[in-house]
């Protein structure tokens, strides 16, 4: 290994031979590398150097050293963790047909699969053509993998029981916390979903349906995804794919029970456990299970406990959530849904300018269409059916509720005038534009059982929401980690597909997580990604020995040069030592 300032080159030297083969009577030369596939040497091709006069012809001029240069730091760091977290050993464990296609297990298909979400989210076709075969995965894995197509992933998937799928995720969790140091204190529950292009007339994946898409395409059918992170790295801990149309408390109340087994397997107990979830996931049902199992942090409506925030806009008083944080806020404890709760009332500013800002684009919107109804009434009729006041009431009744703006905010007068002409007058209700401004705005209530805790850390709590809400934004990025694309059309390939990019999503918090503790990195995921992808291995080929008939070549593999911040991510997983590590994954056997 030698070093140059904050980057370093690393050499790995071996044998290559020259290799002749016969295609429709011509023969051709090519530099052939051995390495074991299933304990079996077999020939990889480094490069192909054409027939015996284009093959003078270049020993003529010199075998050029440089071959070829790969994507490595990213694939190598996933290949690492993924040995570490024995990925694919726990899925082969529940194969019952043990199937071996392209020299890969179910498992280590699935894993490719899941390498491909995070370095550069394709279909399955393009899988390799993608990025594979820019990448030195085959290098490190030992096996080819140019054969690996959509129908090779297709038929790997569906080996995969999906009743297996959270017996899976248990292990590889367990395995995890041997590994690292989970902190398990508070976690974060949502939900978000997915728009996909299922043909609505498919009878054949009840899972997505048509509901209320948070990325505006409610004229396609979705899929629904929960998540479970931790608040100290935002790993996931629990997911499930559920159908695109069901409410976020219906699917809350239906998998709370096993949400908190896995938790409880996890950590041994629940008493140090906090679940934080938002108000959308509440209802009378949810809450009792949660208060019987264990602790939360929940949030309720302003606009269903209005008397709340009466009480609370008489005492407010200053709390300091963090050094750079103060808020006003409100306590009590309360009796709600018949359960015994610590209830927090805080105004948040910036919610409270968002909610400001948005009923001022309203208005807006609002004054232009009224001012062009204005103007239009304003003269008379020449021809047409004449404006009739009730009519005219309705209209403009139709065009504030439409605005959705708050009520009573938007004062008007229409008054007849001459020749079936009218005059409107409009103007915003200052007096209600004060009292929402200064008394509603802004408001959040937060509920716990957590009855021993402060203020500052309840709010503190339900502030850490952003932790899952990081993640989704994460399985959205086009780029690293993404959802989308899914080409399946089957509930049983959907959900193989989502436990895929769970995986996808654990192997790149623990890589980010890693990053953090042990290089300081200070960027996001998608930055950690494109830092480690930068790393790239270039393969050159020297001449060794060369006689009459035979010429033995050298396959050297060298680190590129990287700059200061790579090379200290490169260095911190260990990718700069003496030796290329290849991986150790069983991916073409079942052990």
């Amino acid at each position: 290994m030698t070093f140059n300032h904050n980057f370093c080159i690393m050499y790995t030297l071996i044998m290559a031979t020259l290799h002749k083969r016969t295609c429709r009577g011509h023969q051709y030369w090519s530099i052939v590398e051995s390495r074991r596939v299933n304990g079996k040497p077999r020939p990889v091709i480094l490069e192909y150097l054409g027939t015996a006069e284009h093959l003078l012809q270049r020993l003529a001029t010199g075998v050029p050293q440089t071959v070829k240069s790969y994507q490595h730091g990213l694939v190598a760091v996933m290949l690492e963790i993924a040995a570490e977290l024995q990925i694919v050993p726990f899925i082969n464990k529940y194969i019952k047909e043990r199937q071996v296609r392209d020299d890969f297990t179910v498992g280590g298909s699935l894993l490719l699969a899941a390498l491909g979400r995070i370095v550069q989210p394709t279909s399955k076709r393009h899988w390799y053509a993608g990025w594979a075969q820019d990448s030195s995965l085959a290098y490190l894995i030992g096996q080819p993998v140019h054969k690996l197509d959509s129908q090779h992933f297709w038929d790997q998937m569906d080996c995969l029981p999906v009743a297996a799928i959270p017996a899976i995720e248990q292990a590889i969790l367990r395995q995890l916390q041997k590994k690292e140091d989970l902190t398990l204190d508070t976690l974060f529950y949502d939900t978000t979903n997915f728009f996909t292009y299922i043909d609505s007339t498919n009878s054949h994946c009840p899972l997505a349906q048509r509901g209320h898409n948070k990325q505006k395409r409610h004229d396609l059918r979705q899929l629904g995804l929960m998540l479970v992170v931790t608040r100290q790295d935002g790993l996931p801990l629990f997911h499930q794919v559920y159908p695109g149309n069901e409410a976020d408390k219906t699917r809350f109340a239906t998998h709370f029970k096993k949400i908190m087994q896995r938790l409880k397997r996890l950590a041994g107990t629940l008493d140090r456990l906090t679940l934080v979830f938002d108000q959308g996931n509440n209802s009378k049902q949810v809450l009792g299970q949660v208060v019987e199992h264990g602790y939360f942090v929940g949030a309720l409506s302003p606009s269903q406990h209005r008397q709340l925030i009466e009480q609370a806009n008489t005492t407010l008083q200053p709390v300091s959530v963090n050094p750079a944080t103060t808020l006003n806020a409100y306590r009590t404890r309360q009796t709600i849904w018949q359960q015994d709760l610590t209830v927090v009332v805080y105004v948040s500013e910036t919610l409270r300018a968002g909610q400001i800002r948005g009923v001022e684009q309203q208005l807006t919107k609002l004054w232009q269409q009224l001012t062009t109804l204005q103007t239009k009434i304003a003269t008379p009729t020449q021809r047409g059916a004449p404006r009739t006041l009730s009519r005219l009431e309705s209209q403009i009744k139709t065009l504030i509720q439409t605005a959705k703006v708050p009520r009573q905010l938007v004062d008007w007068e229409l008054t007849p005038g001459v020749n079936n002409s009218f005059q409107l007058t409009f103007a915003r209700n200052q007096a209600r534009w004060t009292e929402l401004t200064e008394h509603w705005y802004g408001r959040r209530i937060l509920m716990t059982n957590r009855h021993d805790w402060s203020t500052a850390d309840i709010i503190r709590a339900y502030w850490g929401q952003h932790h899952v809400e990081a993640a989704f934004k994460n399985m959205k990025n086009p780029f690293h980690l993404s959802l989308r694309p899914q080409f399946h059309w089957t509930d049983q390939k959907v959900t193989v597909h989502g436990f895929i990019c769970f995986l996808a999503f654990l192997l790149g918090m623990v890589a980010f997580k890693r990053a953090r503790e042990r290089a300081q990195f200070t960027g996001g995921p998608p930055t950690l990604f494109e830092k480690l992808n930068s790393i790239r291995l270039a393969t050159r080929v020297q001449t060794a020995t060369t006689t009459k008939k035979t010429a033995t070549f050298q396959t050297c593999y060298q680190l590129e040069v990287m700059e200061p911040d790579v090379a200290a991510l490169a260095q911190a997983f260990g990718l700069t030592d003496a030796k290329i590590k290849k991986s150790k994954i069983p991916f073409s056997v079942y052990i």
